[in-house]
């Protein structure tokens, strides 16, 4: 077709597929195991250790790390298939299974919750005798656990937002070990057995912070919001500043998943000459200065708005 109009296309991108090397891919999927095994195998012990003293902040606590198990068992799931070459069907990959697993993860504490809370209920006006010696111990070697876990996922957290789900399961369960344990304490040394179920109510709200600022954080990116920290106005200065440039129109900016941002412009270049040398810098400044891996451009020798539509004759 033919209307008097100049487009060019450019593509870039930095990592095939827009997939993390392999050596950080099988590092995070081994971190996510150990966490997995540790976590489930305490879970156990825990719960068996809330039935014998009659601890319902253990009960929780082991509840709480059920969910914790089932998280990353479902981020080592999501870890290997945002790994999986992108396909005629799902051209961008699978990358996106990283944030339906933390959307999911942040929806099962929720679940949670909810039924933590009506067991509470029931407690508060009827206590129960709680064993504390039996109950300190367990919650002190489910604090030794988390700690192990916490070490072991943090090294990845910061990045991505699938084993930041699962760090963040662990850290609220850190907490609740440690509300545990001065539950236990508490009980120990006054016979104040409401504090068992007053410290459930805490990991109940901690589990309910924790998991409020994930779900929020994978429907952001969900609905294609714009990357967090960006700046859209800084970025489409930047490529006004690239020399040939006269008009910067149709910019979005939005991710896949968490470290892997994409973006899309129309770019209005009146010299024909200075087309190629636009897309380069255009593609280079915006990798270079705002970490974007994948990128689109459309360069135009005169503004075409919503060009998907309207320079077609139906």
């Amino acid at each position: 077709m033919d209307n008097g109009r100049s487009h060019n296309h450019g593509h870039a991108f930095p990592h095939a597929n827009g997939v993390p090397p392999r050596p950080r891919r099988d590092r995070r999927r081994k971190a996510i195991a150990a966490a997995f095994f540790i976590t489930a195998g305490f879970m156990l012990v825990e719960a068996a250790g809330g039935l014998l003293t009659g601890s319902m902040a253990l009960l929780s606590d082991s509840m709480h790390m059920l969910t914790d198990a089932a998280a990353l068992g479902m981020s080592f799931f999501a870890s290997r298939l945002a790994s999986l070459k992108a396909d005629s069907a799902r051209t961008y990959g699978y990358r996106r299974a990283e944030v339906v697993a933390a959307l999911g993860n942040a929806l099962l504490l929720w679940i949670l919750s909810g039924y933590m809370l009506r067991e509470v209920y029931g407690r508060f006006y009827n206590p129960v005798p709680v064993l504390s010696g039996p109950m300190l111990a367990v919650a002190f070697a489910g604090l030794l656990a988390n700690l192990a876990c916490v070490w072991i996922l943090h090294a990845h957290s910061g990045d991505n937002i699938n084993i930041r789900g699962a760090f963040l399961h662990v850290v609220s369960d850190l907490a609740g070990s440690m509300a545990a344990i001065a539950a236990g304490l508490i009980i120990h040394f006054t016979g104040f057995y409401r504090a068992d179920t007053i410290v459930s109510l805490l990991i109940i709200a901690l589990i309910l912070f924790s998991s409020a600022r994930l779900l929020a954080e994978a429907f952001h990116i969900l609905m294609e919001g714009a990357p967090r920290g960006l700046s859209l106005k800084n970025l489409e200065k930047e490529l006004w500043a690239i020399d040939g440039v006269s008009g910067v129109h149709e910019l979005h900016v939005w991710s896949l998943s968490s470290g892997f941002n994409a973006l899309s412009a129309h770019l209005v270049v009146k010299d024909p000459a200075k087309h190629q040398s636009v897309l380069k810098a255009a593609t280079c400044g915006v990798a270079a200065g705002f970490g974007i891996r994948h990128c689109v451009f459309q360069v135009e020798s005169e503004p075409v708005e919503d060009s998907s539509c309207d320079i077609c004759e139906l």
